[in-house]
Parts: C-alpha cells; sequence; structure tokens
C-alpha cells in the first residue's frame, strides 16, 4: 500500500478521525516528505523510540533521528525525551496536525495552499466527523466576569483556577486565524499547558508565558469578543483556546453547520431582562458568537437553545439586563481526557 494511504488508516485510528479524502491525502504530502513518510508509518500515538522506529524501517539511527526530528520541528509528528532517548509520535488531527504547523509557520504559498485544502478537508469530511463525537470534544468555558455569585461555580469553569493548576504555560498565534485570513481579532491567544506546551516553546510555535501573563490573555481575548474553549474534561487542561465563530473549526460546526450540540455548552445560559433591556442591539449584533441572541422592535430575545454559554454578552451590556443562570439540563464533562476519548470511541464504534 502507498506510504500516505498507510499513514491515513493509522491516523483515522485515533477517535478524533481522518476521513478519507484525496484532500487529505494533498495534506499529508506537504506535511511529510516522501524521504520521511515510510518512517511515519511505523510510528503510532504512544511514544517510540527513535532506534525502535529505525529498525521497523530498515534505516540506520542517525537517519532515522535525522529525519524525525525535521518532522517534529514541522509540527507534523509529536516528540519527547524519554530515558534519555528522543521518542516520537503521530499527532491527530485536532490538536496537532491541523494547528501546529501553521503555529510554526511556513513559506507563504506552502501555507495558503495547506490553508486552502485544509478548508476544503474541513467542509468536505472532516466537519461532520468532529461532530459525531458523543460527548462532544470541546467545551465552552465561560468568561470570568461574567460568571454570576450566586451559584456555586464549578472550578473547571473559571479558566484562571484551572491555568493556575498547571506547571507551564505556553502562547502561541491561532492557527484557525492564521489559515482562515477571515478577521482581524487577535493572533497571540492559543494556550498550551504542560507537556504540550514544552512541546511547541522547544519546537519554536508557542513562547512560555507566566500565569499572570496567561491571565491577560483571557481578558483581551474577552474583551475582543473571543470565546473560551477547552477539551471536555475536568481535570486538567490541555489548551485553552480563544475563538472566533468566523475561522474556528470547532465553532464553525455550530455557525456554519448547524451541528447545535457539536460543542459542550458551559453550565450556564443567558437571561435577558427585558424590562431592562434597552434596545441597544451590542448582544446580538457585536457579542453573541453563535446568532443566539436576536432583536425584536427594541428589545433582545434569547434562542435558549442555541446559547452556549460563553458570557460574552453579559459584560458588555449597558444596562445589566443580561445574566448568566445555570441551564436546567447540564451534563458534566469526563474527568479526564483519557477517559473523554475512550467514551468518544466506543459511541463511534457502536460497542
Amino acid at each position: 500500500m502507498h506510504h500516505y494511504h498507510r499513514l491515513r488508516e493509522l491516523l483515522g485510528t485515533h477517535p478524533i478521525g481522518a476521513p478519507e479524502s484525496e484532500e487529505f491525502l494533498e495534506i499529508l504530502k506537504i506535511l511529510f516528505l516522501p524521504e520521511e513518510v515510510g518512517l511515519a508509518v511505523q510510528l503510532d500515538f504512544k511514544l517510540k523510540k527513535a532506534g525502535e522506529v529505525a529498525q521497523g524501517a530498515g534505516v540506520t539511527a542517525e537517519e532515522a533521528l535525522k529525519k524525525l526530528e525535521a518532522m517534529a520541528d514541522r509540527g507534523a509528528v509529536l516528540a519527547k525525551k524519554v530515558d534519555g532517548e528522543m521518542a516520537y509520535a503521530l499527532l491527530p488531527n485536532y490538536p496537532g496536525l491541523f494547528e501546529y504547523p501553521f503555529m510554526k509557520g511556513m513559506e507563504a504559498g506552502t501555507q495558503q495552499r495547506l490553508a486552502q485544502l485544509w478548508h476544503a478537508y474541513y467542509m468536505k469530511a472532516m466537519a461532520a466527523e468532529l461532530a459525531s463525537a458523543k460527548p462532544p470534544w470541546n467545551r465552552i468555558i465561560p468568561a470570568e466576569e461574567a460568571l454570576p455569585e450566586e451559584y456555586e461555580i464549578l472550578p473547571f469553569e473559571v479558566a484562571s483556577e484551572m491555568m493556575a493548576r498547571t506547571g507551564t504555560i505556553a502562547l502561541a498565534n491561532c492557527p484557525c486565524r492564521i489559515s482562515g485570513q477571515n478577521c482581524d481579532r487577535p493572533l497571540d491567544v492559543c494556550l498550551s499547558f504542560d507537556g504540550a506546551a514544552r512541546f511547541l516553546a522547544d519546537r519554536g510555535m508557542a513562547r512560555m508565558i507566566s500565569l499572570e501573563e496567561a491571565v491577560e490573555v483571557l481578558k483581551r481575548s474577552e474583551e475582543a469578543g473571543l470565546v473560551h474553549t477547552g477539551s471536555n474534561n475536568a481535570e486538567r487542561l490541555i489548551f485553552l483556546c480563544n475563538c472566533c465563530p468566523c475561522c474556528c473549526h470547532f465553532l464553525k460546526l455550530i455557525t456554519v453547520h448547524n451541528y447545535d450540540q457539536a460543542m459542550a455548552k458551559s453550565s450556564y445560559q443567558a437571561r435577558i431582562n427585558t424590562g431592562e433591556c434597552s434596545g441597544c442591539g451590542i448582544c446580538a449584533e457585536e457579542r453573541c458568537p453563535v446568532k443566539a441572541v436576536r432583536l425584536e422592535g427594541e428589545t433582545a430575545v434569547l434562542n435558549a437553545e442555541r446559547c452556549i454559554g460563553c458570557g460574552l454578552c453579559v459584560s458588555t451590556c449597558p444596562t445589566g439586563a443580561i445574566t448568566l443562570v445555570k441551564r436546567p439540563d447540564y451534563l458534566p464533562p469526563p474527568a479526564t481526557a483519557a477517559e473523554m476519548m475512550i467514551t468518544i470511541a466506543k459511541n463511534k464504534s457502536g460497542k
């Protein structure tokens, strides 16, 4: 079998999926050079030491290490030192193969071609694959300024508290806005933590920052109308994205493809006190990322089922007419990322 087809099959074994598509094969040909792909198909999603990969591919350890390092530097594979020796693993499509090369940067023509291919692949096959996950891959984390004091606030819905529990934080440019080129909102707002942060920083795709700097990223993201999203698990942050509805591949599942349940909503939803509403339209026209608010005459009206509970409408309401209240049908996220992936895989297989 052709190495690129085999690589696509391997990537498809991850719960995130990698549907078959000519566009995806073209993506793989950009990310993995012809002289590298034979090594890539020796990998899986668990770290393998370079010597083991070399043996499987029938090449010298020196040759394997050189090529694996080149792939890791481009964000095509994961790399980590294990027992003093470099080890490598495949990256899933999200977060990984899509995001990391754009974070690293590349020649302009190649970047434009890669962006076009990812957009075509997403629209043709990957969006439906992402939306099929049960539970959803990503969840909404509410803006902290909008959190109401009268409710018990769940620890995993306070972004700054979750970040404080991590050991390492890195900041990168948003790959969705780099590839989408659809808006002028801030680029440097993608946060990663611990192992992912160290890999991205070591490979020049991100830079290490302090907790205080990360909190400032949250604040300016909220001011810019960006939605906090993270992996749909409670115990540990892997990443925290600050997303726009026009570029983000996950928010577009709602805004473009109308998969209303494709992201796990926060435990809150907006509530509008119509008696206090001035009809200014800020919530409907500027702040709601999923168009869950509309104006009827001079009053804002909420579609509660569509509301994702991000809280962006609350902080800019000039009369205080909008608040967050507890969602009646809220389902808490899985405890860990591993539990989430196992559950998604089982639900996809029907077992």
